[in-house]
C-alpha cells in the first residue's frame, strides 16, 4: 500500500509538472518574439534611399541639316580655348570650336583642312529693340542656358547667350548676322524653328537683339589630302 501510494503521488507531481512546462513554452517563445507593432513600426525599419533625380533631357536640339563639309585654312589656333579661325575659298571667314576628337596636336597655322562642323542654330530671340538699347535677360533664357544643346548623334553642344546689333538678315535661308559691338566679332547663326522663323521678317538691320544659340562645333578637322583650292 505504502508503495502505491507513493508511485501514485510521483505519478501525480510528474503529471502536473508537465502541464506546468506545456503551460510556459507558449509564454517564453513569445517572449523571443517581436509584436506586430514593433514590426510594423517605421522607425524599426531600415531607411530606403531616395531615388536620384532624373537628368533633364536637352531641349535644344541641333538638326542634322546644320552639318557642315568644306575644305579652309587654317588662319589661327588656340590650343587653350580649343578655337579655330578657319576661311573658306571665297574668302569666308569662320571660328569654330574643337571637339573632343579633333586633334589639335596634328594641325598648324596654314594647313588646308577638310572641316565637318555644325552651324550655329538660335534657340531664343529676344527683341528687337532699336537704337541703343540694351536687351535683357530673362527667365527662359537662362533656362535654356542652364543646359547644353544637342546635336546629330547625342554629340553635347554648349549654348551661349549673345548680345548685338544686327547687320544681316538672310530671309530665304533663315539666317541672322550679328555683331558684338564690343569686339567687333560678327556672328552668323540659323534659325531653324518654325515659330521664331516666323520672327525674322520683323527683323531690321540695326536692331539690338539678345540670341542663346549653340556653339559652332567642329567635329572633324583634318589635314587635306587634295586641296580644292
Amino acid at each position: 500500500m505504502n508503495i502505491r501510494h507513493s508511485l501514485a503521488g510521483t505519478t501525480a507531481l510528474a503529471f502536473v509538472a508537465a502541464i506546468s512546462l506545456g503551460l510556459a513554452q507558449p509564454a517564453a517563445a513569445q517572449s523571443t518574439m517581436s509584436s506586430p507593432s514593433t514590426m510594423s513600426s517605421p522607425s524599426a525599419m531600415a531607411p530606403m534611399a531616395s531615388p536620384a533625380p532624373a537628368t533633364a533631357a536637352p531641349q535644344s536640339v541641333v538638326p542634322q541639316s546644320e552639318e557642315v563639309s568644306l575644305q579652309a585654312k587654317i588662319k589661327k589656333i588656340d590650343t587653350k580655348t580649343r578655337m579655330i579661325w578657319l576661311e573658306a575659298p571665297g574668302g569666308e571667314k569662320l571660328t569654330v570650336t574643337a571637339g573632343p576628337l579633333v586633334r589639335l596636336n596634328l594641325l598648324k597655322v596654314g594647313d588646308t583642312v577638310n572641316a565637318k562642323y555644325f552651324r550655329s542654330v538660335a534657340f531664343a530671340i529676344q527683341g528687337p529693340q532699336g537704337g541703343n538699347g540694351t536687351p535683357q535677360s530673362n527667365d527662359s533664357l537662362k533656362a535654356l542656358l542652364a543646359q547644353p544643346a544637342e546635336g546629330p548623334g547625342g554629340v553635347l553642344i554648349t549654348q551661349t547667350e549673345l548680345q548685338g546689333t544686327v547687320v544681316g538678315i538672310d530671309l530665304e535661308a533663315n539666317r541672322v548676322s550679328l555683331v558684338n559691338p564690343t569686339g567687333g566679332q560678327v556672328y552668323i547663326f540659323d534659325v531653324t524653328d518654325p515659330s521664331r522663323q516666323a520672327m525674322l521678317p520683323n527683323l531690321n538691320v540695326g536692331d539690338t537683339i539678345t540670341a542663346v544659340v549653340s556653339q559652332m562645333l567642329a567635329i572633324s578637322v583634318e589635314p587635306a589630302k587634295k586641296r580644292w583650292w
